[in-house]
């Protein structure tokens, strides 16, 4: 067999064989390592940690602590969304889901609001589906069976037809749910905290951020791997909100606005000018 040397973060070196998974070198240097990883840079590029070794290389693993293993704790929780949204509502259709620099969102084309009840409703099915510790593979197709795989989701198949022609056509699955995506995510839903996350709300968004397309139903999240680290994060949202120019600015008299001009453009008060 072909030996790769694999250079870890302090200049280490590791030789394992070629074609060994992400997770099994970083089982090998330390489970407890492995019980926190989320993914991995390979020569400086975020990698899913189920990709095979092929090369020698430098690779760092990544846990919640980096940002690219948040984004990939939080990109998983927004594939939980979406199967919970799913299971819920059969008839919504798929857009994007992508984690953000603080947490997750995910746009759906949906025939009702999402009120704080419907949020409740999908945060329930996700501690379901957290709890049941689904699997969760990753696989490609060739463009046509990709389409096919895709046929009942219109803006999937948009997105599959907009890539290059060479592009690799990945996706996950999680039990009875698979998305079109390029990853990373986690190896099985159990690896989320159940009371670990919050939709925090939804709002309108227009497809590809084209107001000559249709409107979606964008919805929020933010998810920690302790209950302790969301109501940490929770709490100093809510102290900020009291803090808000906007908020305070109005309560202080310095400004206001008006339907007619419009919310971006304040109007200062006599307080306001003076200051």
């Amino acid at each position: 067999c072909i030996m790769l040397n694999i250079t870890l973060p302090g200049g280490v070196i590791r030789e394992v064989e070629e074609g060994t998974t992400l997770d099994a070198l970083c089982r090998d240097i330390s489970m407890g390592l492995y019980r926190n990883a989320c993914a991995a840079y390979v020569n400086g590029k975020v990698a899913d940690l189920r990709n095979a070794l092929t090369e020698d290389c430098e690779v760092a693993i990544l846990t919640f602590d980096d940002l690219d293993g948040r984004k990939a704790y939080w990109h998983t929780l927004s594939h939980v969304m979406a199967q919970a949204v799913k299971r819920l509502y059969p008839d919504v259709k798929l857009a994007i889901g992508p984690s953000i620099d603080e947490g997750f969102y995910y746009d759906f084309d949906t025939d009702f609001s999402v009120t704080p009840e419907v949020l409740e409703a999908i945060e329930a099915e996700m501690k379901k589906i957290i709890k049941e510790g689904i699997e969760i593979t990753r696989f490609t197709l060739p463009r046509a069976e990709a389409l096919k795989r895709m046929a009942d989701e219109p803006y999937k198949v948009e997105l599959i037809n907009d890539l290059p022609a060479d592009a690799e056509i990945s996706f996950y699955t999680q039990g009875d749910f698979t998305d079109l995506c390029a990853g990373p995510h986690l190896d099985h839903t159990g690896r989320l905290r159940h009371n670990g996350f919050k939709l925090t709300k939804s709002c309108g968004a227009y497809w590809r951020g084209d107001s000559n397309r249709k409107m979606l139903q964008r919805i929020y999240g933010i998810g920690f791997p302790s209950k302790d680290e969301l109501d940490a994060y929770l709490k100093a949202q809510e102290e900020a909100l009291k803090r808000d120019h906007n908020k305070l600015g109005r309560e202080l008299e310095f400004f206001t606005t008006v339907e007619e001009i419009g919310q971006g453009l304040p109007i200062l008060l006599p307080k306001g000018a003076r200051v």
